[in-house]
């Protein structure tokens, strides 16, 4: 199965440490790095707009390449816990996309894709219809699909507390298949969320 990402330079670090290093092989992992528009690399600061839209673009053009079949899109301040394809699949079933829960909403910071003709709308309405980034757009669109969310083994720090990470301790379900960094400020602060996260699970696994 294709699993695709895209990042900017200030995504690198966590791209080749992080992401890349844990990703499991029974994927093909396919990843565009796209220009820094965004010069903090963080969250609805100047530019961020525009590096969200290159991600909603390569939606639709990922959807188009795989057509009649699924991909799975990945942030990449996410790190993965062992093999998770079987998994995933099952939790897709007979749907067509299965999107992270991120409490509130669908993460479109990774999801599990079936390619048919109303995902490709929805891609496309996405960039048609764009609102501020690419998981607002997600949401204002994904009702053309037959949708749900993931299990929380696809882990983030939002479903323990519902506030962004402020460097408190947390508890982490012992079957976790990945964790996403988001619900963190800043890249600093993502990194020492994924090692804190990683440490735990290791912990948790003697």
């Amino acid at each position: 199965m294709n699993l695709y990402s895209i990042f900017t330079p200030s995504h690198r670090y966590m791209y080749e440490n992080y992401f890349l290093k844990s990703v499991p092989s029974e994927f093909n992992v396919y990843a565009k790095e796209v220009p820094q528009e965004c010069p903090t690399g963080s969250f609805y600061q100047e530019g961020w707009d525009k590096t969200c839209f290159r991600k909603v673009e390569f939606f639709e053009e990922i959807c188009k390449e795989n057509f009649g079949d699924m991909f799975i899109f990945s942030d990449v301040d996410i790190q993965f816990f062992g093999k998770l394809k079987d998994a995933i699949v099952k939790e897709l079933g007979d749907y067509d996309i299965a999107c992270q829960d991120d409490v509130s909403h669908y993460c479109s910071g990774f999801f599990i894709c079936r390619c048919n003709d109303r995902t490709l709308k929805m891609f496309q309405n996405m960039k048609e219809f764009y609102s501020k980034e690419d998981q607002t757009s997600l949401n204002e669109q994904i009702h053309i699909c037959k949708h749900k969310a993931l299990s929380r083994r696809f882990f983030t720090f939002g479903h323990i507390m519902h506030h962004p990470w402020n460097g408190e301790d947390f508890d982490i379900p012992d079957d976790i298949l990945i964790h996403h960094a988001n619900w963190v400020v800043g890249i600093e602060d993502k990194i020492k969320i994924m090692d804190v996260t990683r440490k735990k699970f290791n912990v948790g696994k003697i």
